[in-house]
């Protein structure tokens, strides 16, 4: 039997700043620990993967697969439309089934609860509503991982003698391979120098990109940042993919071909997220993270000082 766990709706009260994410290299001070799939979790994975890979090959049955996806779930007037289903569930049911479709069958969806392939698995099954059904990565506990990280920053600011002005306004931009951070901004080119270089330390880099490109996701796993896009995010995984498997970067001789036909620059995943004197805030999105821009999320808003070590 699984049992639902409703850990990420409750965040712990006075949360460890000084447990960074486990893979961190030696002299990281900033990031933060996103818990690993539980037993749920990876219940869920099994079994919508199952779903939509049987889905998939179901509508490539048919000589138009996307029309035959829009039949379902947008066209009210065909006998194909899954009127049994919520809004909310026909909404997922097509993004997933439609990105499948463009992905040629990877399914890379999220952890949706009230997804309708789940109705049948009480346990799991959150209901027919969003609002209810997601319980990985809440607006919640992202808000919270922005308050730590921007603690963590701070301090490492503030030890090595760091302070910036209420007028301060800078932008860190991070590669999405070397994970090599720039800082950019309103104040002299010492000071910025000396930020990249600290935030340069150890994974901290790498840790405040992983930090960004959460945030930069809904609660269905939909980019929701003008940043990013799925194709970026492809673009990047299969880099990581390579040179964690094989140790060669893709850009090296052994990947020249596959560079000409198909890799472009412009779709690297490189992020860009705001400092200020309230902390990080969040560059291209209407929902952001940042202490002014949170007032969205009800009962939730933290400045960069609220998570205290």
């Amino acid at each position: 039997m699984v049992t639902v766990n409703n850990y990420y709706n409750n965040i712990p009260v006075g949360r460890d700043l000084n447990n960074l994410p486990n893979t961190s290299s030696t002299g990281t001070t900033v990031g933060y620990q996103y818990d690993g799939l539980t037993e749920e979790d990876r219940f869920v994975q099994k079994v919508l993967q199952e779903h939509y890979d049987k889905v998939y090959k179901e509508n490539l049955s048919h000589s138009d697969p996307m029309a035959y996806i829009e039949s379902k779930y947008c066209d009210v007037t065909s006998p194909n439309f899954c009127s049994y289903m919520t809004e909310d569930q026909r909404s997922i049911a097509y993004r997933n089934e439609k990105r499948m479709l463009q992905t040629e069958g990877k399914y890379s969806a999220g952890f949706a609860r009230y997804d309708y392939a789940l109705r049948n698995y009480k346990d799991v099954y959150t209901g027919a509503s969003r609002s209810t059904g997601y319980i990985r990565n809440t607006d919640k506990e992202k808000q919270y991982a922005r308050s730590v990280v921007n603690q963590q920053i701070s301090n490492l600011f503030s030890k090595n003698g760091i302070s910036l002005s209420k007028q301060a306004d800078l932008t860190f931009s991070i590669d999405p391979y070397t994970y090599q951070l720039t800082v950019s901004g309103n104040t002299d080119r010492d000071t910025l120098s000396q930020i990249e270089k600290l935030l340069n330390e150890g994974d901290n880099a790498k840790n405040i990109w992983t930090h960004a490109w959460i945030c930069m996701h809904d609660s269905d796993n939909e980019i929701v940042n003008s940043q990013a896009n799925r194709t970026k995010a492809n673009q990047y995984s299969l880099w990581h993919e390579v040179y964690e498997t094989t140790g060669y970067e893709l850009y090296s001789n052994r990947w020249l071909q596959y560079a000409k036909n198909g890799w472009k620059k412009e779709n690297d995943l490189v992020l860009k997220i705001g400092f200020d004197s309230s902390g990080l805030y969040d560059i291209g999105q209407k929902k952001g993270y940042g202490a002014a821009q949170n007032t969205w999320m009800k009962g939730v808003s933290q400045s960069m000082f609220e998570a205290r070590v």
